[in-house]
């Protein structure tokens, strides 16, 4: 985690880009350039970094439009991790794995140590067994990393499952957050994913896990804004990487611009929109 932290006061950047790739929203001059699937993502995907390099802290990776691409698809992941890496960008996989016992180590290693994501997020609904073997794969390595876990995300229908029950589910995650957490960084290892879309939800998150990082989805394209982040932020005014994934990367769409220069665009709005409101780390 503390890799993030560095990031983001090293590019005063609290703004995670985020990575959906979906081939068939790609620029035709990428699709049309006789290259795979793959290949095409993977030219897209790194035109991308390095047009927002400047303005974010992080990279955030959905493994799941990787793996739909194949065998070819978990090698352009793999890729793109790395080339972060090499721009000075920490990586989140975001893979939401949520199984348990030698499943969960296994993830765990391929994520964390085969790819070599910094940090991945993880499904706490079948218990502490769902998340240990990443925070223990995550100790294990030498250069560390940190696991987020979902505790109030930001879909519409999250509202039915986890915040119902006495403790509501989400504040049961959030206790399960702050037992696991540890290392020896300003925060600790292990975070919380608390959607921008709540904002009552997230300062009850924020009630909970007063010293714990939390990474936002849901800002911009899902609705989240200013008070959604906000209602995060520790009592330092910071705490929390806001992720844009769609917002940034098919910027394009509808612009006369070049995908790369429209990306860079959004990514400087965005983070200049979020240090308005008072954001930093």
């Amino acid at each position: 985690m503390q890799s993030l932290v560095d990031s983001a006061r090293r590019k005063e950047s609290i703004l995670v880009a985020g990575l959906d790739p979906i081939p068939h929203r790609l620029p035709g001059g990428v699709l049309d350039a006789g290259l795979t699937e793959a290949e095409s993502v993977r030219r897209f995907c790194l035109g991308v970094l390095e047009a927002v390099e400047p303005e974010v802290a992080a990279v955030k990776l959905q493994a799941a439009y990787f793996e739909r691409l194949g065998p070819d698809g978990m090698g352009v992941y793999a890729d793109l991790i790395s080339a972060s890496h090499d721009l000075g960008l920490p990586t989140i996989g975001d893979v939401k794995r949520g199984d348990i016992g030698g499943v969960a180590a296994a993830y765990a290693e391929a994520h964390l140590s085969v790819y070599g994501a910094g940090c991945v997020t993880v499904n706490p609904y079948m218990g502490e067994d769902a998340v240990l073997p990443f925070v223990e794969e995550a100790r294990r390595r030498n250069r560390g990393g940190g696991v987020f876990v979902l505790v109030a995300t930001s879909n519409p229908s999250a509202r039915t499952f986890q915040f119902g029950g006495d403790p509501p589910l989400f504040e049961t995650a959030a206790r399960l957050v702050e037992e696991l957490g540890g290392g020896d960084g300003e925060y600790p290892d292990v975070g919380a994913v608390v959607g921008a879309t709540r904002p009552e939800i997230g300062r009850r998150v924020r009630e909970l896990l007063p010293g714990v990082l939390f990474l936002a989805p849901g800002y911009g394209a899902q609705g989240g804004g200013a008070d959604g982040v906000r209602a995060l932020l520790d009592a330092r005014g910071g705490g929390v990487f806001v992720n844009s994934s769609r917002a940034l990367i098919y910027a394009y769409e509808g612009s006369e611009k070049g995908y790369r220069e429209a990306a860079m665009e959004a990514a400087r709005k965005a983070r200049e929109d979020l240090r308005a409101i008072g954001a930093s780390m």
